[in-house]
């Protein structure tokens, strides 16, 4: 789906002393009254909440809203002499964006209890079951301090040089698609876990169609790299990162017939299909890069875009995740960051993650922890992106007793194709479980 129709500036609203900004998912009050700026953090989705108080170092008085539409607004403050200033945005996602040419502390206080948290180098993400806060400073980050966050009442003070990027997320900023979790079901054909890489066969596909609906095609299986390009076979795995398909920077198919059979093939099911193309990867950046996907979609009948990784630039990302989403529309957009992009399986950016339908966690990850699961893979109540499980190393044992809790914390796992042991378990123990589930949860509306 489109999930930009999902998230707006709802309203923007200027009285004496105060400026109020809501969005489908957080209101943002700018208090102008005192002598040292504050906004008001609420969190609307799920459970109405002041979430964070984020204080400044000079007063609001003079902040005036400079722009406003659906998509985002705009605010302006002129400190001190010199053409100093200070810009505000919030944006359609519920992110608030702050730059100012001046140097800044702020104070941030909490007010909520998180039952996650993480941090990197001064990036801290605080959940809970119903939503949360992320700071993310983004650049001119000179000094922090923060409590420990075991209680309701926590404290972050952040000391920021001259030119300073500074973002706040609230979350969840949209709803959760129950139905789309449920009626989506991922198969991955290619290089996840499975070496040598095996052809698409019209039989493999109406095998997958009997627990899948999207089909992923990785790049191995159709995209040509520097081996193939000059007519060279694939027989070892060194020769598949030397291939390096994955980095190619224009996405030309190995086979060209046998793609369009096997989208043929996997649509005449029912079925859609999306193949691997990396903007963390590829050797197309930016404009390049999105140019490449659209030629992509216009030549071949593809129902959307699986990213392997984004950048590790948050706003980099940032960038790309929603221009794509502009690009796909309707289509499926289905990232992978496990690390990226602030290079840690911990902390991440739910403003990114929401603009896609799945996002894919946990490469390497052989043992994750009950929170891990909840806060870190799914993507409930947080990004609302649909959450999946990389479990292409994951021990058998350990796959069969996270099954019920990756369902309760509503992740999902997508099938591996060629089948292996794993594979076996789900069709076995998953799919029958999400079928039940599917049929024994309210709330499939968007809206509940």
């Amino acid at each position: 789906m489109d999930i930009r129709k999902e998230m707006k500036v709802e309203s923007v609203k200027e009285e004496k002393g105060r400026i109020t900004v809501i969005t489908t998912g957080a209101r943002y009050i700018l208090d102008k009254s005192k002598e040292k700026g504050e906004i008001l953090c609420y969190q609307l989705l799920n459970k109405e909440r002041l979430i964070a108080t984020v204080g400044f170092d000079h007063s609001f008085s003079t902040l005036s809203v400079e722009k406003k539409d659906e998509n985002t607004c705009v605010l302006h403050q002129v400190v001190g002499s010199g053409g100093g200033y200070t810009r505000l945005q919030i944006n359609s996602d519920s992110l608030l964006d702050v730059y100012s040419l001046n140097e800044l502390n702020i104070t941030i206080q909490g007010n909520f209890l998180p039952d996650y948290s993480a941090q990197k180098n001064g990036h801290i993400l605080l959940i809970d079951e119903t939503g949360g806060v992320g700071f993310y400073p983004y650049q001119g980050l000179r000094n922090i301090e923060f409590t420990n966050f075991t209680s309701q009442e926590w404290e972050i003070n952040y000391s920021l040089d001259k030119s300073f990027r500074f973002l706040v997320s609230v979350f969840p900023p949209r709803r959760f698609n129950y139905a789309q979790s449920f009626e989506e079901r991922v198969v991955h054909h290619g290089c996840l876990g499975h070496w040598p890489p095996s052809p698409l066969t019209n039989e493999m596909i109406e095998e997958a169609r009997k627990y899948a609906n999207v089909l992923v095609l990785h790049d191995e299986l159709i995209w040509h790299g520097k081996l193939t390009r000059a007519g060279k076979p694939r027989k070892t795995v060194e020769d598949l990162y030397e291939d390096a398909s994955f980095c190619t920077f224009d996405y030309v198919p190995v086979d060209e017939k046998d793609l369009v059979r096997i989208i043929k093939k996997a649509h005449s099911l029912g079925m859609k299909v999306i193949p691997y193309m990396s903007p963390f990867y590829s050797m197309a950046k930016g404009e390049d890069f999105l140019e490449q996907v659209k030629g992509v979609l216009e030549k071949y009948d593809f129902n959307g875009i699986y990213f392997d990784g984004i950048s590790t630039d948050i706003l980099y990302s940032y960038k790309m995740v929603r221009d794509a989403r502009k690009l796909l529309g309707d289509k499926i957009l289905y990232v992978h960051c496990t690390v990226d992009p602030l290079i840690s399986r911990n902390i991440y950016c739910p403003f990114i993650d929401t603009y896609a339908d799945y996002i894919m966690r946990a490469e390497g990850v052989a043992n994750a922890s009950d929170k891990y699961l909840r806060y870190v893979i799914s993507g409930y109540n947080i990004s609302n992106s649909i959450g999946y499980v990389c479990y292409y190393i994951l021990p058998v044992d350990y796959m069969r007793k996270i099954i019920d809790k990756v369902l309760a914390f509503n992740a999902r796992f997508y099938l591996g194709s060629p089948e292996t042991e794993r594979e076996r378990l789900l069709k076995k123990e998953y799919f029958p479980k999400l079928k039940k589930r599917s049929k024994n949860t309210k709330g499939w509306r968007r809206d509940d």
